[in-house]
């Protein structure tokens, strides 16, 4: 499990390499301020060279454009054919990617994805 943080945004990075799965857990602010961090997330999301990822929102406070600028980015990285699911997406995100026509290349779930994982460190997690 990797963590990339910022004044207000922080970032858990959590791989499942057995299962080629990765959970991205953003919480904060996904502001400006937040790119730096999240420019390394995405690294590290495409070094694993996962068959899926999961970005789990339901624990950001603030998301704009920077929002979907990271998953335009994210999504970019990754092979055509990857899904990526967005989970808990809350009302604001949730207009964030409509108006940036982001719903469009992402799965959106509203709740966890429901995929336990043994992650790196052995625990257990969800989206």
């Amino acid at each position: 499990m990797t963590q990339y943080s910022t004044s207000g945004c922080a970032v858990v990075v959590a791989a499942a390499p057995q299962q080629r799965l990765v959970n991205v857990r953003v919480a904060g602010d996904l502001d400006a301020d937040a790119e730096p961090a999240l420019s390394e997330v995405v690294a590290r999301v495409a070094a694993l060279t996962p068959e899926r990822v999961f970005v789990d929102l339901g624990e950001v406070a603030f998301a704009g454009s920077t929002l979907a600028h990271f998953l335009a980015r994210l999504v970019g990285v990754l092979p055509q054919a990857m899904p990526v699911t967005v989970c808990r997406p809350g009302p604001m995100h949730q207009w964030v990617l409509d108006a940036a026509g982001m719903t469009q290349i992402l799965m959106i779930s509203s709740h966890p994805a429901g995929l336990a994982l043994d992650l790196e460190d052995g625990s257990r997690g969800r989206c």
